[in-house]
């Protein structure tokens, strides 16, 4: 369950409460994000990840992560402006790869 109010990216487009959409890789998107620290990627397939900013010696990357099987999987998003709908879609496909390689096999009985 996510915290209410925290911005999502739907379709490539970051939803604000009461804003207008702001379209993934705009100079909006970019100068929006200088200032964010955190917002969910809403995967066509249903799945959320969660990306944050962290800052590690001295410089903010942004980070995914995705929980399921209350497994979190995590990857290296890059830098602000690394972070194109492109990015989002291949880091999210990156982290399904991973979570579907660590499942057991269903045995036949």
């Amino acid at each position: 369950m996510g915290y209410k109010g925290t911005p999502v990216v739907l379709h490539n487009y970051l939803c604000l409460p009461n804003a207008t959409p702001i379209a993934v890789g705009s100079q909006a998107w970019f100068a929006w994000l200088a200032i964010a620290s955190s917002f969910y990627y809403m995967h066509p397939s249903t799945y959320r990840l969660s990306v944050r900013k962290e800052k590690r010696r001295n410089t903010s990357y942004w980070y995914a992560y995705l929980k399921v099987d209350s497994k979190l999987h995590n990857a290296y998003l890059g830098l602000a402006p690394a972070l194109t709908a492109q990015r989002l879609e291949t880091v999210t496909q990156l982290l399904l790869h991973r979570y579907y390689a660590t499942r057991s096999p269903i045995q036949p009985e």
